[in-house]
C-alpha cells in the first residue's frame, strides 16, 4: 500500500467514476450528447482532465481544455476570453490537492506550447466554478470582473511565457502545500465538500440590470 498520490490523465472512459465529471462536462460544454465524444475530441486538441488518486480513492481532479470546447466561460460578462489560452474550467479535492493538479496542468500546458491558461472563477462560491480566492492564492492575476445572475465573477490568466515563470509559479504553489496528516480512514471517494469564502478584489461593478 503506498501512500504516494498520483496523477493522471482521465481517459473518456472513466468520466461515470469520477464523481460529479459529467455534471461539469454537461455545465460548461452545454450538455453535449455525448460526454464521452466531447471528452475524446477536446482531449486530442489540448487535453481535458486530470484526476489524483491515492490507493485508489479519488483526491480531486480538474476539467480544462481549449475555449471553443467550453462554451459557459464566456457567458458570465467577464469580457472576451483570449481563444489561443486554454481554459481552467474547474479543480475539485482539498487545498494539498488542487495545488499539484494545477502545477501538473501548468506545466502540460507549457509542454504543448500554450502562452496563457485563464479561468472564469466564482467570487462567491458557484460549485461548478473554481473558487478566486483559491486561484488569488496560487499566483493567478484578476483580469476583468462580471455578474450573471447577480454572482460576481473573475477572469483569472496565469501566464507561461516561459520555461522560468512556469517553474516560479509551480515553485510557489508547491510551497504553500503542506505535507497531510495521518489519519485512520480516508474518505469515501466523491466526497468533496468544501467552502470558500468569498472575497473581494478588484473595484465592483454594479450588477447589470
Amino acid at each position: 500500500m503506498s501512500f504516494v498520490p498520483t496523477i493522471e490523465r482521465i481517459s473518456a472512459e472513466e468520466i461515470s467514476e469520477i464523481p460529479g465529471l459529467e455534471e461539469l462536462i454537461a455545465y460548461w460544454a452545454d450538455a453535449p450528447d455525448s460526454p464521452e465524444a466531447w471528452f475524446r475530441e477536446a482531449g486530442e486538441r489540448l487535453g481535458c482532465g486530470l484526476v489524483m488518486r491515492r490507493n485508489g480513492d479519488i483526491l480531486g481532479f480538474a476539467l480544462y481544455g481549449p475555449l471553443e470546447y467550453l462554451p459557459r466561460a464566456e457567458r458570465c460578462f467577464v469580457g472576451a476570453l483570449d481563444p489561443e489560452a486554454a481554459v481552467l474550467a474547474y479543480v475539485e479535492g482539498d487545498s494539498r490537492t488542487r495545488r499539484h493538479i494545477l502545477v501538473r496542468i501548468l506545466k502540460e500546458m507549457r509542454q504543448r506550447g500554450v502562452s496563457s491558461i485563464e479561468a472564469v472563477s466564482s467570487d462567491a462560491g458557484h460549485p461548478s466554478h473554481t473558487a478566486t480566492s483559491f486561484l488569488l492564492e496560487s499566483g493567478w492575476r484578476p483580469v476583468r470582473r462580471g455578474w450573471l445572475r447577480g454572482r460576481p465573477y473573475t477572469l483569472m490568466r496565469a501566464e507561461l511565457g516561459s520555461t522560468v515563470e512556469v517553474g516560479e509559479l509551480a515553485r510557489g504553489l508547491i510551497g504553500k502545500v503542506r505535507l497531510p496528516r495521518l489519519k485512520p480512514a480516508s474518505p469515501a471517494p466523491g466526497a468533496f465538500v468544501r467552502k470558500e469564502r468569498p472575497v473581494t478584489l478588484l473595484k465592483a461593478e454594479a450588477p447589470p440590470s
